[in-house]
């Protein structure tokens, strides 16, 4: 071989060889043929034991299954693939433990080799590390529905959550019942204290009628201090006695609002309920609302609507 082809052939090796990320070569019959680069140890394994030995051998069942069929898939089309996975090390027989720790999301682009080297089909498959990535995402899906003091679910969300939900009862000639709590004390609290310590009532608030609900529906958080809940297949008066007891633990409830100074929560809860298969989700939000509103003029504190 020329030197010339030698350099350039010994420049490839080294920097494949380099590459961060790891290059399996996989025959059709699912066995690691060859690993190139992967050498970024905080994202990847080392995967070189794994060479000779075939997806059925190192893999569970059905990942080797899936896999298999990936790179079956790109020899038979003779087009790229790609497939998006959860994998941990802990999941492949005998590999190097060093690595990154827990389960990793990978994005693979999978493209048939045009030689016969290897002594069968065969395919470069590119492992990518998408982890810190595919956290991100969740991330942000979260904050798209979830409130970020209390973790329930936002305005949005919830209002459209509990359209569904009605939607359901209505289909399904069932029960369904809306409350809506009311904060009372709050704005006497952020205006005398300040705003650190209105985020204290309403988590404390928050934490009181999670408590209360457990898993009987959903809650959300429609405004600083608003919260509304759905409850599905459950009437009014049963909704009435939920709103009570989660008021009942908001009021048991204290905050130190300074050394000489505490203070004990109040609210005030409207319950409404699915009367007519005629009747849609704003006709109940309206009802809620209303009924909140004309509690915030009289001595009751709690209301069926």
């Amino acid at each position: 071989m020329p030197q010339s082809q030698q350099t350039l052939q010994s420049h490839i090796i080294a920097i494949a060889n380099a590459m961060p990320d790891p290059i399996f070569v996989m025959g059709q019959d699912g066995t690691y043929l060859d690993i190139i680069g992967g050498q970024e140890r905080s994202l990847y394994a080392d995967g070189q034991s794994l060479i000779g030995k075939r997806y059925h051998e190192v893999l569970p069942e059905k990942m080797a299954m899936r896999f298999l069929n990936v790179v079956q898939k790109a020899i038979q089309t003779q087009r790229l693939q790609e497939i998006e996975y959860q994998l941990a090390n802990t999941d492949i027989q005998g590999i190097d433990p060093t690595g990154p720790q827990g389960g990793q999301w990978y994005e693979a682009r999978v493209y048939p080799l045009q030689t016969d080297v290897y002594g069968q089909p065969a395919v470069i498959w590119l492992a990518i590390n998408i982890t810190q990535r595919k956290h991100m995402e969740e991330q942000i899906e979260h904050l798209s529905k979830n409130d970020a003091l209390t973790n329930f679910y936002n305005r949005d969300f919830f209002l459209d959550l509990a359209d569904e939900e009605i939607n359901r009862a209505k289909l399904n000639n069932q029960a369904i019942s809306l409350v809506k709590i009311d904060l009372d004390c709050f704005k006497n609290i952020t205006d005398g204290y300040g705003h650190e310590f209105g985020d204290k009532a309403i988590l404390t608030a928050a934490h009181a009628i999670e408590v209360t609900i457990a898993e009987l529906g959903h809650i959300g958080r429609l405004s600083c201090d608003q919260f509304m809940l759905v409850l599905p297949q459950v009437k009014a008066v049963d909704a009435f006695r939920i709103a009570k007891l989660a008021q009942e633990k908001i009021s048991g409830l204290k905050i130190k609002l300074d050394t000489h100074t505490t203070t004990c929560l109040t609210s005030k809860a409207a319950v409404t309920e699915l009367r007519q298969t005629s009747e849609t989700s704003h006709d109940l939000f309206n009802r809620v609302n209303d009924g909140l509103r004309d509690l915030r003029l009289s001595r009751e504190i709690t209301k069926i609507c």
